[in-house]
């Protein structure tokens, strides 16, 4: 699992399982790299010196509707916990800052029905045979305002276990029960 998570492929593998995901290609270093991958110049330049590196370059169309927040469903042991929106990072066009607030304006949300459904088939597609002890999955809308999967967290992800009352409590209780089981 830990593999799989950490390559941004698992998202290919996700859409493939029937997943709604941001479409999602992969331009690798010999194949080709086009203009029309790309909405701004930068974006083109940095890519093709990825691919001269001779790394792969992960391309997405942007969400729009992402202006208005992305949401992050948190999981512990593969049950819901709780929720937080927090607000865009890339804010300004062709700019690369280093230095910006991985997370701002974090805020407690409640999901939908649907962005739950979602959050949870992503989970269910994750290749292990259990439950993931902890998972975070980041939802966008697409322009029909339907849930979609922009990134799933497994191997290190901030669980906002301080913007819920009882986050912190269900992690404790749910590491010291796998604690148990793995000691038995």
């Amino acid at each position: 699992m830990v593999c799989w998570n950490s390559d941004e492929r698992y998202l290919l593998d996700l859409a493939g399982r029937g997943v709604a995901v941001v479409p999602t290609r992969f331009l690798e270093p010999d194949g080709p790299c086009g203009e029309e991958d790309f909405r701004a110049a930068d974006a083109l330049r940095h890519a093709r010196m990825l691919l001269d590196q001779g790394r792969s370059v992960m391309v997405q169309p942007y969400q729009r509707l992402v202006e208005e927040g992305e949401r992050a469903l948190v999981f512990v042991a593969g049950t819901f916990s709780h929720a937080i929106r927090k607000g865009p990072v890339l804010t300004q066009p062709g700019v690369i800052d280093n230095d910006r607030v991985p997370h701002p304006d974090v805020t407690p949300y409640r999901p939908t029905e649907e962005e739950i459904a979602t959050a949870l088939a992503a989970l269910a597609a994750v290749p292990s045979s259990g439950s993931p002890l902890f998972a975070r999955v980041d939802l966008a809308f697409d322009d029909a305002r339907k849930p979609v999967v922009m990134e799933l967290e497994l191997i290190e992800p901030n669980l906002f276990l301080g913007h819920h009352p009882q986050a912190l409590g269900r992690s404790v209780e749910a590491t010291a029960a796998e604690a148990r089981r793995a000691a038995s």
